[in-house]
């Protein structure tokens, strides 16, 4: 899975590429506070998949909570690449 993130002062817009293909995605960030969401269409079924966390100090890591539409809640972290 990857995350592509851009940020324009408080906007985030990017791609997120999983199992089911690539979905554009849009969020917003405040100091580290993170959050985006993008819908995605898993198995013929539309799901809204919400992000919200922090960005580490170093800007290297993110990690948070996710609410993965019926599927339920999860947590996730993220490394940036180099």
């Amino acid at each position: 899975t990857a995350l592509e993130l851009k940020q324009d002062g408080e906007k985030i817009t990017g791609t997120y590429t999983g199992r089911y293909g690539a979905f554009p995605l849009t969020g917003k960030i405040k100091d580290r506070a993170l959050e985006f969401s993008f819908k995605m269409n898993a198995e013929g079924t539309d799901v809204v998949m919400a992000f919200a966390g922090d960005v580490a100090v170093d800007g290297q890591t993110m990690k948070g909570r996710a609410t993965l539409g019926e599927m339920g809640d999860a947590t996730w972290t993220a490394k940036r690449e180099k």
